[in-house]
């Protein structure tokens, strides 16, 4: 705490000191040091402002890099299975059974869960 104390004792003291001797001068030549107080001032925002701006586009361009990489990278995804349907229909093509037969497969579905049930009973 004594340290933080004594450092801000001597910056007051030098505050003090810089604004005595500034009084001190010629009016002349305290305006120009002020207008090239302020002038500095200002370079030194317009310095900064570029630089926020890049960090946006550098963010961006990051971003943008990013969500191009995963739109191309293929992802490992479980290889698409053959549905059932195209599989029955390969086998009812590949069948010598006449076509007739699988028009009327519910009917014989039914027929066949009624005899399972006959013999079950």
């Amino acid at each position: 705490m004594t340290d933080k104390h004594s450092e801000q004792q001597f910056v007051s003291r030098i505050r003090e000191a810089l604004d005595q001797s500034a009084e001190q001068l010629a009016p002349g030549v305290r305006s120009r040091l002020s207008r090239m107080r302020h002038e500095a001032a200002a370079l030194h925002a317009e310095r900064q402002v570029p630089r926020k701006s890049w960090r946006w586009a550098a963010g961006l361009v990051a971003a943008s890099a990013v969500a191009v990489l995963m739109l191309m990278l293929p992802i490992n995804r479980p290889a698409e299975k053959t549905p059932l349907a195209v599989i029955d229909d390969m086998e009812i093509l590949a069948s010598s059974d006449p076509l007739e037969i699988y028009e009327d497969m519910e009917f014989y579905s039914w027929l066949s869960d009624l005899e399972n049930d006959v013999q079950n009973s």
